[in-house]
């Protein structure tokens, strides 16, 4: 037996918050953070820059994108702050990246650092210290609020929707959120910065990671921290010795570039073997399959999800939002509503940001896991990547979990 979640598509609208809000805008120094803080500024909020010092270094782009948020914030008339995590950066977000490789994991930090940083330390300074009741980001993706539920539905410009990247929120910060983007396409923003005359109206598109430079790539920054040590790539089908490299944290899986092997037809990365440090390649057709399990899960509204279902919730006591003298809301990185969901759910699931959604359907395992039964078959389903769900409409994000 299945449940759905919505029993038809609707027409959402952004949510905006009340007129005397205080908003603190998390800018990058990019266009889509710069014309957030203009539109919000604009719409009469009372209106803050917030930028999160996260890479030591000059030359970086944090220096460079703290200098021109601060610039922005300066030409629209509003005050800019920048807040030094770098220690806690590369504590939480860094470190962790270096280490998935190393045990065959491929992680998304971008993900990782919207929860811990943007939704959580940015968002306590905000709160605690600069008394915002608000804070808001450049995301395309938009947030509307239905009989006291806050959901994340799919933006006007699909081309550049990230709610994949927002699965982790909850609804304690949704609460407390606003997506000035949600309505517009790439082409309008851009519009938007040059008719205000922003400094960053041309500025080029910033890199997916950025404490990796495009100079060096992956590899090379992976190379810093982690030894090389030589193995074998083994054809798996036969276990044939194909030929040699030198460590398994060079390669993905789905990795077809890099293996330098000549072969009758294309290979690919079809499994990392860590502990006998060997890098197995295969056709494209062994990289299909139907079955996953993701850890980690979370439900934006998990009291939604199933008429059978209850919460756990967990939060790491030395992490707080005021949200006054005497009112405190968790809002960890670590936290995780779990849902046990004792029939399956039947959702659109996807395995990578570029790819498409595909149905789907969800069952509850142990240990705030799930289990993932895709109705086609997925191209190199990658541990340390995310899995994340909407509704069979398509259009409201319910959750996702990390890939094992």
């Amino acid at each position: 037996m299945t449940t759905t979640i919505l029993e038809k598509p609707k027409t959402f609208e952004n949510s905006w918050p009340p007129e005397a809000s205080k908003i603190a805008v998390c800018m990058s120094g990019g266009v889509d953070s710069s014309v957030s803080t203009y539109i919000i500024r604009k719409k009469g909020y009372e209106t803050v820059g917030l930028t999160g010092w996260l890479i030591k270094g000059a030359g970086r782009c944090c220096d460079n994108g703290m200098v021109d948020a601060a610039k922005v914030c300066e030409q629209i008339g509003v005050n800019h702050i920048s807040k030094d995590l770098r220690i806690f950066f590369k504590q939480e977000i860094v470190d962790p990246f270096i280490n998935s490789y190393s045990i065959g994991s491929t992680p998304i930090p971008c993900i990782t650092c919207n929860t811990t940083i943007k939704w959580g330390s940015l968002m306590k300074y905000a709160f605690d210290e600069l008394n915002c009741s608000h804070i808001a980001t450049g995301h395309y993706a938009k947030l509307i609020k239905d009989n006291d539920v806050f959901k994340i539905v799919r933006p006007k410009d699909l081309k550049k929707d990230q709610t994949f990247m927002l699965w982790g929120l909850t609804q304690e910060v949704l609460s407390r959120t606003v997506f000035p983007l949600g309505d517009l396409i790439k082409d309008e923003v851009r519009k938007i910065a040059k008719e205000g005359d922003l400094i960053v109206a041309d500025k080029e598109e910033s890199q997916d990671i950025c404490f990796v430079s495009n100079k060096e790539g992956t590899q090379g920054f992976l190379g810093k921290y982690l030894e090389l040590k030589e193995g074998h790539i083994i054809e798996n089908k036969t276990g044939k010795v194909l030929g040699t490299h030198e460590g398994t944290h060079n390669y993905t899986i789905g990795q077809r570039k890099g293996l330098g092997i000549a072969f009758s037809e294309p290979l690919y990365v079809v499994k990392l073997d860590i502990e006998q440090n060997i890098v197995y390649a295969g056709t494209k057709d062994e990289l299909e399959g139907f079955e996953l399990v993701a850890k980690d899960v979370n439900w934006l509204f998990p009291q939604h999800i199933s008429t059978s279902a209850h919460q756990h919730i967990s939060t790491s006591a030395h992490r707080h939002i005021s949200t006054s003298a005497h009112q405190h809301i968790s809002t960890s990185a670590h936290q995780h509503i779990s849902t046990s969901v004792h029939k399956h759910i039947k959702v659109m699931a996807k395995i990578r940001y570029n790819s498409k959604t595909y149905p789907a359907k969800v069952e509850a395992l142990e240990d705030n896991c799930l289990k993932v039964t895709f109705d086609e078959p997925q191209s190199a389903i990658t541990p340390g990547q995310a899995c994340v769900f909407y509704d069979e409409s398509d259009q409201v994000l319910l959750g996702g979990g990390w890939i094992t």
